[in-house]
């Protein structure tokens, strides 16, 4: 009985002071020292469950295309959230306790929790840990970065119109802004690359969704009607003070609007302010208030749970990855006492589903302060992160700097650059509006990111390749008389560094360095009835690309009467139907594969194979039909396809080569 009397008085001391000796720091080992602090002050606070079981993605990564690939990582996911959380979920329920599930990071928030409850769920043998939800800026924010932080988060004052950077950006052609036209943007709209077929997201406080340059523009947009569902998500639903229907797409600041319209914003005359102005686009609010921009962890993760897989508003059973945005804007900083794993968990979610996370670095570089790059996301290395620059190609000093000193890493931060110095774009009371910050820099690369997946759709969902195309083609030519010289031990030199990390982004120059393939067919022009004669197939990555294609498929199909002998190497697969399909690993830029077949023919005419290329990251692509006459006398010359020139190789010496090769 005393020992019973002492375990009851331990347990009810420890609920008001977190005492108890041993016992104690046994029941509050997994309550983050701020929420048990706040607790013990206030008696009650909100706080987050983080489980320890976190879901394995790495299956997504054979997936071929971006909706599959979001499709096993949601699965994935739920699955891991299922298994873990249900005994929390249980217990929350018996204390009546308001609360929320993810899945995309496996954690749940709960409103309003007391000590009791804390060390209830502490108990849980699958409860990692439970940490404080802070809905402000931290009291102890240093000067610097409060002062820089209304930068990326919209705080900035409308400024005045500048005529002379409109002028300037007029003067350059296609009434296209500065900031668009020195990433070379109109010139792969005149290759035909406008961002047509793409989605980007806009991660952000918001969007006025009917503003002239960006409603037709909107995929919940049929030139008649809107439909919301998918395309637009408020993550704080009825309780958004700004917003008179949370369904409805709003933007109570400007900053989203802002950072849209430089993604894809055109009104069809001269505003032309975006990078992609045919991609679709749709948005997720995070941010909430018009002066500051303020969200909560628990608001960045339902917008980011909803990007990986929209829903209709309140229908979450509804999730679809297929409406998924291909890349995502994410002009902001996470400083409300963001959770340590949280939201890296979530953001390496979202690139194994195949979704490029374009992130602004910060504002916080206060003209040359190393490792200012120091918040979620831009810390992470799942995000693409981006530094400011201005139309001269100088480094703004509000820019953030790495290395990354937040979490030990000294990861290199920004990855690239973009202009973000008195950017113009849309603006949310349906005008435009001059802004600077590296929230301004971000949608160039989400913008130029379109265009690429435009030029080729088969890099979409290909996050590695992606941004390696753009840190490959990068200007490096920046000035830094505004930044510190050097940084993490790299300075301006040094490709890639801590300042602008690989350079200026440049959407010409990568969307001339996408993977291609050439194909090239070349057959005798005449081979008798009964003879063999060859193909050769050679397919070659021009040596101007940037990145190696994979899984290289050359596929041939061969008329009725004409048979396939024998091959340079086995096919991967013959069907029927005569179509022979041959496979190769890998090609790097200027690096060429050749198929070499032996073919007869059973009968008199012109026979024609017709023959296509293909890559993971290359659409098909066809040579000209190889044609040769059959007939009753011998070989009477090359036809070539596809630019190519003779075969190089004699009959007889082609086919001593290849028994040879077969005796091997």
């Amino acid at each position: 009985m005393k020992i019973q009397q002492l375990v009851v008085r331990c347990v009810a001391i420890l609920m008001l002071t977190a005492g108890c000796g041993g016992l104690a720091q046994a029941s509050t080992a997994k309550i983050d020292p701020g929420l048990l602090s706040a607790v013990q002050q206030a008696g009650r606070s909100d706080f987050l469950i983080w489980f320890g079981e976190q879901a394995d993605l790495s299956a997504a990564a054979a997936e071929k295309t971006r909706a599959d690939k979001g499709r096993v990582v949601m699965a994935a996911l739920k699955a891991a959230a299922r298994r873990s959380q249900a005994g929390a979920l249980s217990k929350l329920r018996e204390r009546g306790l308001e609360h929320r599930a993810f899945w995309i990071a496996n954690a749940i928030t709960v409103s309003g929790g007391s000590l009791a409850d804390l060390q209830a769920l502490s108990l849980l043998p699958e409860v990692t840990q439970l940490y404080r939800i802070e809905t402000r800026l931290p009291e102890m924010l240093p000067p610097t970065i409060a002062r820089h932080r209304e930068l990326p988060l919209g705080a900035a004052p409308k400024a005045a119109k500048s005529p002379e950077l409109f002028n300037l950006a007029k003067a350059l052609g296609d009434h296209a802004e500065a900031g668009v036209q020195l990433i070379n943007a109109p010139q792969v709209w005149a290759l035909g690359f406008r961002g047509q077929g793409v989605v980007v997201g806009d991660h952000d406080v918001g969007v006025m969704w009917d503003h002239p340059a960006l409603k037709n523009n909107y995929r919940g947009w049929d030139g008649t009607t809107a439909s919301h569902a998918y395309n637009w998500r408020n993550a704080f639903g009825a309780a958004d003070l700004f917003c008179t229907d949370p369904v409805v797409p709003c933007d109570s600041n400007g900053h989203g609007t802002h950072t849209t319209g430089t993604m894809v914003g055109y009104d069809g005359g001269e505003n032309q302010v975006g990078v992609a102005p045919e991609a679709k686009w749709m948005a997720c609010r995070s941010l909430l208030d018009p002066v500051l921009g303020v969200g909560t962890v628990p608001t960045y993760m339902d917008c980011m749970e909803w990007q990986l897989a929209p829903y209709p508003n309140g229908e979450p059973d509804a999730a679809d990855p297929a409406m998924a945005p291909d890349v995502i804007s994410n002009s902001w900083g996470c400083l409300e006492a963001c959770v340590p794993p949280l939201l890296q968990a979530t953001n390496d979610a979202i690139y194994a589903a195949g979704q490029v996370q374009v992130v602004s670095a910060g504002n916080d570089g206060n003209d040359g302060v190393c490792s200012t790059v120091a918040f979620p996301l831009a810390v992470y290395e799942s995000s693409f992160s981006v530094g400011a620059s201005d139309v001269s190609d100088e480094m703004a000093g509000f820019s953030s700097l790495g290395p990354v000193l937040t979490d030990g890493s000294m990861r290199l931060k920004p990855n690239v650059t973009a202009p973000g110095v008195d950017t113009r774009s849309s603006w949310n009371d349906g005008d435009y509006n001059s802004i600077s910050g590296t929230s301004m820099a971000g949608p160039h690369v989400a913008g130029m990111v379109a265009l690429i997946m435009s030029a080729e759709p088969r890099l979409i969902g290909r996050v590695a390749d992606i941004r390696t195309l753009i840190e490959r083609t990068a200007n490096p030519n920046v000035a830094t008389s505004n930044t510190a010289a050097t940084c993490g031990g790299t300075d301006a030199a040094t490709i890639p560094n801590n300042i602008f990390g690989y350079g200026r982004i440049d959407a010409l120059a990568a969307v001339l360095a996408r993977p291609q393939l050439q194909l090239l067919a070349t057959a005798p022009a005449s081979a008798a009835v009964g003879a063999v004669y060859p193909l050769v197939l050679t397919v070659t990555q021009p040596a101007a690309g940037k990145i190696d294609v994979s899984t290289a498929l050359l596929k041939l199909t061969l008329p009725a009467g004409l048979s396939l002998e024998s091959a340079s190497e086995a096919p991967a697969e013959t069907t029927p139907a005569g179509v022979v399909s041959f496979s190769h690993p890998t090609l790097a830029p200027g690096e060429s594969w050749t198929v070499t077949l032996l073919l007869k023919g059973a009968q008199a005419g012109t026979v024609e194979v017709a023959s296509a290329a293909e890559a993971d990251q290359v659409s098909p692509v066809t040579a000209p039909l190889a044609r040769t006459q059959l007939g009753g006398g011998g070989s009477s010359g090359d036809s070539s396809s596809g630019g190519g020139g003779a075969l190089g190789l004699g009959l007889l010496p082609l086919l001593l080569l290849m028994a040879r090769r077969r005796r091997r």
